[in-house]
């Protein structure tokens, strides 16, 4: 995955930042952020966190497809 493939779905730049010897660019879009960290010019990390869900009314063929994401 890269930079360019997850602006193409409609996530956006949201914060860049340095820390040690590493940079780090956060997207995000809706409850989703993904973060990519580089070492120089190398992607060393692709990293999904998303935001706590209080109530989200659901499908059971979504409930399917997500516990296929996330229960891995």
């Amino acid at each position: 995955m890269t930079e360019k493939e997850i602006k193409g779905i409609g996530f956006e730049l949201v914060k860049q930042y340095e820390h040690d010897q590493f940079k780090t660019n956060r997207y995000q879009k809706g409850i989703l952020e993904v973060e990519f960290t580089y070492e120089g010019k190398n992607l060393v990390t692709v990293d999904l966190t998303m935001e706590e869900i209080s109530c989200l009314p659901i499908t059971k063929n979504e409930l399917q497809q997500l516990n296929k994401i996330l229960n891995k």
